[in-house]
């Protein structure tokens, strides 16, 4: 529709400037050019055109149109001689003027863009966007007097506002006409005597430009006329603060944090500010927790203040008990709230993984239920538990939730817990769907190659594909007893023994014998009491161990390692005393 509209307006100047009035051979190819170009045909386009010109070389549309042409194809230089012929010749014309503008833009020509732009602004008056031109071009050039002479046009065509103040007053001061500056302003706030904002800034200025004592009686008076005015208290309060009148802005500050009427917004504003400068002058955490306790007293729309509380107590490194009340809190006046439900159930687990931390995993389901972490965390904790049943049903349904912009790693690790619990059950079909859901959402989850590698080896089952899957967790983390076990294991059940043999060892040796001869694992030491530690047997490795010695005849290593193996009291005792009596036999 706008390429018709110009074709028709294009075309009625033609038939205007024409000197003989009646050239049917111009007419005609100039309406072909147009139709050429519109159909980007502009090869022949441009050869139309420059016909036209031959003919009438003072015609401003065909010297657009060479204009447009010759910039399209980077003769920048060429393209702006017509564009300008066309201006000139057509100076009322508002879009080859434009079209000029800003092929002197684009050359960063900037002064005779703005003398177009000025042209512009002054024959269509109506249009302001020139003058938002002009005061971003007098603004880049810093030319603050005609950034002033602009703004004035534009005040006189808009009427006074804001933002036009602002922005003479801020041309002002570049100019270093302060008094300038402050006439701006009083204009405004004399027009506009009841609007307490108007004089709220008009303080602030008064501050920023050394008049304290003036600054001062225009919040005071502010204050008196609304004594609620939030930024008529900040101001005030950043004005003691900056004069070092502690004690008054701290006042202020209180009363503002607990007055009900306070905007929330403001209230956590002002919360934050005070925080950060109490810990920079060393104020005191204990007045600092009870004044967001004070403020938490009062009815609250967020749960901003709370969060604040909790991540200060963070910071301050406080008990675990009183940053859990604080996560509850949260959680109270935002029940939704996804990421302090698993700040809290993150603390819990840290406790104990017990029935307390299932009843809170399952809250939070209840509020998000279409969270698939939050189904995550409430699966494991009922499969710690034992609660098997109810684990499958929970990751179930935490995988049904699973989209496109679920985590990766989380739709991995919910299918790989689904699948050692289908396995625990004897469920092994469904166990392996589970896995290679897990492993198509993330192919390096190493816990679940290790697992699923395992189960197969002790089925005898696909155990090439085994192999490739316990191959990658070594890779990923070759100090791991347990997925080094798992691969010599697979290399056993293939016959390969002497394989089997290296990495057997390489696990064994991440297996030490504490003075009492007990056997634990490096990796799964856990330290508590000097001296002392908590120990994961490794029964299977050392039986294990001992398989691979056997068959290698290595008859008093095998016996060695099956000994060890049955002291650690594992599941299958009564099949190592076999091997252990038929070995002694």
């Amino acid at each position: 529709m706008r390429a018709l509209l110009l074709f028709l307006i294009t075309v009625t100047t033609l038939l205007q400037s024409l000197a003989a009035g009646n050239d049917a051979r111009y007419r005609y190819y100039y309406i072909e050019a147009v139709r050429q170009q519109d159909m980007e045909n502009y090869a022949l386009a441009f050869g139309l055109f420059s016909r036209c010109r031959e003919m009438a070389p003072d015609a401003p549309e065909v010297n657009f149109a060479l204009g447009r042409l010759y910039a399209a194809i980077g003769q920048d230089s060429l393209g702006m001689t017509y564009l300008k012929r066309a201006a000139n010749l057509e100076p009322y014309n508002t879009e080859y003027a434009e079209r000029l503008a800003n092929m002197y833009l684009h050359k960063e020509m900037i002064d005779s863009a703005a003398t177009v732009y000025e042209q512009l602004a002054d024959q269509q008056p109506d249009r302001t966007e020139y003058l938002g031109l002009l005061l971003r071009i007098y603004e880049r050039q810093r030319k603050y007097d005609r950034l002033l002479a602009t703004l004035n046009k534009l005040e006189l065509r808009e009427g006074q506002s804001e933002d036009i103040t602002l922005s003479k007053m801020q041309a002002y001061s570049y100019l270093g006409d302060q008094q300038g500056a402050y006439k701006e302003i009083k204009s405004l706030v004399d027009a506009h005597p009841n609007d307490m904002k108007l004089q709220v800034m008009m303080g602030n200025w008064l501050v920023s430009n050394g008049r304290k004592g003036e600054a001062l009686s225009t919040f005071l008076k502010v204050l008196k006329e609304e004594p609620d005015n939030a930024q008529g208290q900040m101001s005030l309060m950043d004005f003691y603060r900056a004069e070092g009148q502690i004690h008054e802005a701290d006042s202020l500050l209180y009363h503002m944090l607990v007055n009900p009427r306070t905007e929330p917004s403001t209230r956590v504003a002002m919360m934050r500010e005070w925080v950060r400068d109490s810990e920079e002058r060393g104020g005191d955490s204990l007045r600092i927790i009870q004044m967001f306790d004070r403020v938490l007293q009062l009815p609250q729309k967020s749960s901003e203040v709370a969060e604040m509380k909790v991540a200060y107590m963070m910071l301050k490194n406080a008990p675990a008990d009183s940053i859990k009340a604080g996560w509850e809190k949260v959680l109270r006046i935002t029940p939704e709230n996804v990421g302090a439900r698993l700040q809290l159930i993150n603390l819990l687990w840290n406790d104990s993984i017990d029935e307390k931390v299932i009843q809170e995993c399952q809250k939070a389901v209840e509020y998000v239920p279409d969270e698939p972490l939050l189904y995550y965390h409430l699966g494991v904790a009922q499969y710690i538990n034992q609660h098997y049943d109810d684990a499958i049903a929970t990751l179930k349904r935490g995988a049904g939730n699973i989209t496109k912009d679920t985590n990766a790693g989380t739709a991995a690790d919910i299918y790989a817990v689904l699948g050692d619990i289908l396995h625990k059950q004897n469920r092994i079909q469904e166990a392996y769907e589970a896995y290679d859901s897990c492993l198509m959402h993330n192919p390096d989850n190493v816990m679940c190659l290790n697992n699923y590698a395992y189960f197969l080896s002790l089925e005898a089952k696909d155990l090439k594909k085994a192999e490739k899957m316990s191959y990658r967790s070594i890779t990923a983390e070759p100090n791991n007893s347990t997925y080094l076990d798992t691969y010599a294991w697979i290399l056993y059940q293939q016959g390969r023994y002497e394989e089997a043999r290296i990495y057997i060892e390489q696990a064994l040796k991440n297996v030490v014998e504490n003075v009492s001869g007990d056997t634990i694992a490096v990796t799964d030491v856990e330290d508590t009491q000097e001296g002392d530690t908590i120990v994961t047997l490794q029964a299977d490795i050392l039986e294990h161990a001992g398989d691979i010695y056997y068959r290698l005849n290595e008859k008093g290593k095998a016996l060695e390692m099956w000994q060890k193996a049955l002291e650690n009291k594992p599941e299958n005792e009564a099949i190592l005393r076999r091997k252990i009596k038929k070995q002694k036999l």
